[in-house]
């Protein structure tokens, strides 16, 4: 299983639409995936179809009980070989909950190693800050996916995470993680900076920018609000393709 966290401390860039969407994307093009929700909005879990259930175990449980395994808490979605990890508000207490725990920084990839032989993905969708909870999500992972919005201030925030991703690296061991690719989101072909942005992320990141890029689109934002993803709301709208073409990308890469 590669297992690949999308991360960017800066909110509103897409990062969730694109964890929801790359996840799709994938498991229409055959492949097994489970997305683990560990944004404590639990936004992903909710366009799923997977949404706050006091019943369900989350990965909240996960995180603070060692008696409950990820195995308890995936479900399946609306999406054929798409499985979820949901999440809800209760993420946020972990913070709380790791600091004494032994082994903090690697609660997650122990818990996700008792599946790895299942899934040929795994899809992080993290928040959109430096945590303790981001810290995990970088340990349990092979790879880093950065969406980066087309706006001038597209690479603020980046540099804190790839100082986080060498700590992560130096001081707690995980020489492997590596930053597989920067996602661009919100472009906009015909808007003169989305062109002049592109340009300056493309200098600064070189190869590991992926060639499709994801529009800014209504679309998108609509069928999230519907609890859906871009191929069941709009599946040959330009989001939908242009999400297609980069989980081609992702494969081949």
């Amino acid at each position: 299983m590669k297992t690949i966290a999308i991360a960017n401390q800066k909110g509103g860039v897409g990062k969730t639409t694109t964890a929801i969407n790359l996840s799709a994307a994938l498991a229409i093009e055959g492949r097994k995936v489970l997305l683990v929700d560990f944004d404590p909005q639990a936004n992903s879990s909710i366009v799923v179809g997977l949404g706050p259930n006091s019943h369900a175990k989350t990965m909240y449980d996960v995180m603070s009980d060692p008696r409950v395994t990820i195995s308890q808490v995936i479900q399946p979605t609306n999406t054929t070989d798409l499985f979820s990890a949901p999440a809800n508000l209760n993420l946020a207490a972990c913070e709380i909950t790791l600091v004494n725990t032994a082994g903090r920084e690697t609660v997650l990839k122990r818990s996700l190693s008792e599946v790895s032989e299942h899934f040929d993905y795994c899809i992080i969708d993290c928040a959109p800050s430096l945590s303790l909870l981001t810290v995990n999500a970088l340990m349990a992972s092979d790879e880093i996916f950065i969406p980066i919005q087309m706006g001038y201030f597209a690479l603020e925030g980046v540099q804190h995470l790839m100082t986080i991703i060498d700590l992560v690296k130096s001081d707690l061991g995980h020489t492997d993680l590596r930053i597989g690719g920067v996602i661009i989101t919100f472009y906009e072909k015909r808007v003169k900076m989305s062109q002049e942005v592109l340009e300056r992320v493309r200098s600064f990141f070189k190869t590991l920018v992926f060639q499709s890029v994801i529009p800014r689109t209504i679309k998108l934002d609509e069928a999230a609000s519907y609890h859906q993803t871009i191929f069941d709301y709009s599946p040959r709208s330009t989001g939908a393709r242009a999400y297609r073409n980069l989980a081609a990308e992702v494969i081949k890469r």
